[in-house]
């Protein structure tokens, strides 16, 4: 149990004239959050996509797939931010190609320089014409705090945050680029959905901006459950919609455990298994809607 600074940055993309420019944008949002003394700093999701802007292809897929030259100048920046500010990033999400195939790959970096990553599990039917789903979800622990990383769309779905917050993570950290604002609410009260029913916090951070003439809306938050001794409306911290900032908010484990246990409501340990126990049974059926004659 452990108290843990969680520093957000609602990146907002712009335009560029190379990777330098890239970087100096990126690093002095660090110098920025390191004024805050986080322990961990969260960056949108395909946040990397601000260098499209300089690309000259005139098809964004081919725009998309250049992007991938650039990985090892990505991590090769956030790994030296990361050991030089003593502090973990979630460099949100960047398109790395593996055997051909075009994964978005959420990255952690550890100030010990180690580079752990996370392949978005979850496509919407826009990026299933040039992304390929990852097939594992994963559990990353710092010294104070276990968490997952569920990009965007990840987010969506009430089992990924269930099977996550029962494997031990405390956090779910969300990166994510939406191109108009209900798509950003879409995510918003999926992840504090996920708070309430897991008893975990969610940060949620998106890319804003333009991107290669695609315009994104946004902004970045901290959610908690909704009960005695949090936020009253669940925030416990949030920026102003499309604007680049930096916010942080420290979040208490301790306080999700006794939630758990003592809480107005026990959402994590009150689902009644044994009338849900046949759920998996519809594992692979056809989507609500469809005639289903032995459900």
């Amino acid at each position: 149990m452990a108290k843990v600074r969680i520093s957000a940055v609602p990146f907002k993309a712009g335009p560029v004239s190379s990777f330098d420019d890239f970087a100096a944008h990126v690093t002095r949002l660090v110098d920025q959050a390191a004024t805050e003394e986080p322990d961990i700093v969260v960056f949108p999701e395909l946040f990397t996509a601000e260098l499209l802007n300089f690309f000259e292809e005139p098809d964004i897929a081919d725009k998309f797939a250049r992007l991938t030259k650039y990985t090892e100048d990505y991590v090769s920046l956030f790994t030296g931010l990361a050991r030089d500010k003593a502090f973990y990033i979630v460099a949100g999400s960047h398109l790395k190609e593996v055997g051909g195939k075009f994964y978005n790959t959420g990255h952690l970096f550890t100030p010990e320089g180690k580079v752990w990553e996370q392949q978005k599990c979850h496509l919407v039917p826009l990026e299933r014409a040039w992304t390929a789903p990852g097939d594992e979800l994963k559990i990353f622990e710092t010294e104070k705090v276990k968490f997952s990383i569920l990009t965007c769309y990840d987010l969506e779905f009430p089992e990924t945050s269930r099977l996550m917050t029962l494997r031990g993570a405390d956090l779910l950290i969300s990166p994510s680029a939406t191109l108009d604002e209900q798509g950003y609410w879409r995510v918003r009260h999926c992840g504090h959905a996920r708070c309430i029913e897991d008893q975990v916090y969610v940060v949620h951070c998106s890319l804003l901006g333009n991107v290669a003439g695609l315009p994104l809306w946004g902004m970045a938050s901290v959610l908690t459950p909704c009960d005695t001794g949090f936020p009253l409306k669940g925030v416990a911290a949030e920026s102003l919609p499309n604007e680049e900032a930096v916010i942080t908010a420290e979040l208490d484990t301790g306080l999700l455990y006794e939630n758990r246990e003592q809480g107005t409501v026990t959402t994590l340990k009150d689902r009644r298994w044994d009338v849900l126990d046949a759920l998996h049974d519809f594992e692979g059926r056809a989507p609500t809607g469809s005639k289903a004659k032995d459900a």
